[in-house]
């Protein structure tokens, strides 16, 4: 018996919903935005939905992408998800960006003795990055970091691929013959659907009660020109 899955991600002004029928893909859009993702992530559910001729109680488990990235972004992609989830008695499935994003460079990358460096924008010269191998086990744990000129410098025997919109600054302040950079790589809910398959067989499912997104840091308010914002 086959399963549906849908799979989001919301992390970033990259708005990406996919549908998968086990592993394999039935619909996708993905839309980039400026502002809130609130009005148009679920006027693309319906949308996908729509076309594929499935309803949305026939959906088997809801898969997110779950940090880290923007705090306002990860908030309303979960508090999509958990609606579905709890009105629909449905189980809920996160991934790790990082790992989304890193699936998402695969197509680009034909070493396969090399690192994957993901880099998600922290505002400034930070980001929040992870290192895999090629087959993305993990090499290092998720980490907020400031780049300087001095980062990764201690793998110079390895060919690294830094990818994902924190990577662009790190590009600006750093030159090594084993760098590579990949530009236009964003996380993409199509990269999703065999992760999303596989933790649902092996019934790897969140706790909707207390499941929180993946910020790797505390956000905190400051007062910027008489107003309250995060940083």
């Amino acid at each position: 018996m086959s399963n549906k899955f849908l799979c989001i991600d919301t992390t970033s002004e990259f708005c990406s919903v996919s549908l998968f029928q086990d592993n394999n893909l039935i619909e996708f859009q993905n839309s980039i935005i400026e502002r809130s993702h609130s009005k148009l992530l679920i006027l693309i559910i319906d949308d996908i939905l729509k076309k594929s001729k499935i309803k949305i109680n026939e959906i088997d488990a809801f898969s997110i992408s779950k940090g880290p990235g923007s705090y306002t972004g990860l908030r309303i992609g979960l508090s999509s998800m958990k609606g579905f989830c709890f009105g629909l008695k449905k189980p809920l499935i996160s991934i790790n960006t990082l790992k989304v994003l890193s699936k998402s460079a695969l197509n680009h990358i034909n070493d396969k003795s090399s690192i994957l460096c993901p880099m998600v924008d922290a505002r400034r010269m930070e980001v929040f990055t992870k290192l895999y191998d090629y087959q993305l086990n993990s090499l290092s744990d998720d980490k907020s970091l400031v780049l300087d000129e001095n980062s990764f410098s201690l793998y110079n025997d390895k060919e690294i691929y830094f990818f994902g919109n924190g990577s662009d600054k790190f590009e600006k302040i750093v030159k090594r013959k084993n760098f590579t950079f990949i530009k236009d790589i964003m996380p993409d809910s199509r990269f999703m659907g065999d992760i999303t398959s596989e933790k649902y067989n092996l019934n790897q499912f969140e706790d909707l009660s207390t499941f929180e997104p993946n910020y790797i840091k505390d956000f905190y308010l400051i007062k910027k020109k008489g107003k309250w914002m995060r940083s």
